[in-house]
């Protein structure tokens, strides 16, 4: 897949910043007309969407940072390369929830407002961000011939595994050794780990390949084997969970409750949760992998959201908040 749409002497149309500028878009559009209906003045939902989009870019990437310092402590200059890769959606829910707080304080409208007003726009951008992961080759998960045994388990052993892999068949830990496992999977394949016999062989049909045509992270961390396309996965997901909370949004008084909030954080805490099971790439946290820590807080505080939204619409279901 083609990273960007054109090519232009340096400037690249990338298809990634493009799924980010039409979610943010149509984030504005939909949201704004919903406002103007409840009788809220629209520039302070475009205020609020410019400072958490700013506020959001700079979490997901401080988050990212903090997990990877130990490449960016030798390498300060790329902590600003963000074009390089590098953003991690916990930090940007964090930060940017932060920044909204802060604004929604200095104009006096209740953060659950503009929580529960952009919630589903903002998990249905974020499938259409996972379409620019696809067109840049990253965000991928394992290769298909990874035994389920080994990519369900709490506490990671992939690396450990595909180590294991490549030590059994002489294999160097790069692209053009590691495509080799393509003609040798067809002949049958065993791997001993842990005391066990593993077979290696194409688990799922729908696995995705990558070339080195413009060398993306899976091409070089996996060469041509075929990887779970947890784009794809999550991608999904992320527009059915945006669907089903779309179908409270349409209910003005669940505004600023921090139902449809709650029900976000729930919602992506679990699907990330469950792609984080796939993928190769994540971020550690000591044993854990960090994004099913911090989905874990996501799903308390959604919950915990959710409870009190139910309480307040039970208690006085036709308040309304106005400015």
């Amino acid at each position: 897949m083609m990273p960007y749409l054109f090519k232009i002497g340096n400037f690249e149309l990338r298809i990634y910043s493009l799924m980010i500028i039409i979610g943010l878009l149509l984030t504005l559009f939909i949201t704004s007309k919903k406002m103007k209906k409840m009788g809220y003045k629209q520039e302070y939902l475009e205020n609020m969407i410019i400072v958490v989009f700013i506020a959001a870019l700079l979490g997901a990437r401080i988050y990212y940072v903090i997990f990877n310092w130990e490449y960016y402590k030798s390498e300060p200059l790329e902590i600003f390369k963000v074009w390089h890769g590098g953003l991690a959606i916990h930090g940007g829910v964090i930060l940017g929830f932060i920044a909204s707080v802060i604004y929604g304080h200095y104009i006096k409208i209740k953060v659950m407002f503009f929580g529960d007003l952009i919630a589903p726009w903002v998990l249905f951008g974020q499938g259409l961000g996972r379409l620019g992961n696809f067109a840049n080759g990253e965000a991928h998960g394992v290769p298909t011939i990874v035994p389920p045994d080994i990519i369900f388990r709490l506490k990671p052993i992939f690396t450990d595994f595909w180590a294991t892999v490549l030590n059994t068949f002489n294999l160097n830990n790069n692209p053009e050794s590691i495509s080799k496992l393509n003609d040798i999977v067809k002949n049958g394949a065993e791997v001993t780990f842990q005391g066990r016999v593993y077979e290696l062989k194409e688990y799922v049909p729908w696995g995705i390949s990558f070339t080195n045509k413009y060398m993306p992270a899976a091409y070089r961390d996996f060469g041509t084997l075929p990887v779970h396309p947890t784009f794809f996965y999550e991608m999904i997901l992320n527009f059915t969970g945006a669907f089903i909370m779309f179908l409270f949004w349409r209910n003005d008084k669940n505004i600023s409750t921090g139902l449809i909030f709650g029900i976000y954080l729930i919602s992506y805490g679990l699907i990330r949760a469950f792609v984080t099971m796939f993928r190769a790439d994540d971020l550690m946290l000591g044993v854990l992998r960090a994004p099913h820590v911090a989905s874990l807080a996501f799903v308390s505080v959604g919950i915990f959201l959710v409870i009190r939204a139910r309480y307040i619409l039970k208690k006085a279901p036709n308040i309304k908040e106005r400015n």
